[in-house]
């Protein structure tokens, strides 16, 4: 248990932000993303403490409103690090969406990479997908701070929303 606590801070402590990035998705693609406790646990090293804090208060939102309203389906039902699962049939082929990660801005203690989720070629269509990940420079190194979506939500605001 020590042991994969250690492999994982040091998989978080990286010198560059698209270093970062690569390396909390190499852990994030190959896991679970479900929603829990657990999974974000297993991910606290690659946020802010700022990011962890909000998850950490989202537990217990989901926990006081599924307590009220037990039939409901909870605000997150998968990790929001990536869109969902989707493949394309390519020959007998089923082929998932690929993720390039790329230099976004630095100014400082902060940056941003730039997440591009889309299908490879062989699909008729790549139907990219993109995250903008905010970085911000902590003592271990890069950490997420923030993901913005295409829409112009971020996961913080989705997280301080003011209504479950």
């Amino acid at each position: 248990m020590l042991f994969a606590a250690f492999v994982i801070t040091s998989f978080a402590q990286t010198n560059t932000p698209v270093a970062a990035v690569n390396s909390f998705y190499r852990y994030d693609r190959s896991h679970s993303q479900n929603f829990s406790r657990a999974n974000i646990e297993a991910r606290k090293a690659w946020f802010s403490s700022d990011l962890y804090n909000l998850f950490r208060n989202e537990f217990k939102r989901e926990d006081a409103y599924l307590k009220k309203n037990p039939g409901d389906k909870p605000y997150f039902e998968g990790l929001p690090f990536q869109p969902i699962d989707e493949s394309c049939k390519a020959g007998r082929k089923m082929l998932h969406k690929a993720l390039s990660v790329s230099h976004g801005t630095q100014n400082g203690r902060t940056a941003t990479v730039i997440a591009s989720f889309a299908f490879p070629k062989p699909c008729k269509q790549p139907d990219t997908t993109v995250y903008t990940l905010e970085m911000i420079k902590g003592k271990a190194g890069w950490l997420i701070d923030d993901v913005r979506y295409e829409d112009n939500r971020s996961l913080k605001g989705d997280l301080n929303r003011k209504d479950y």
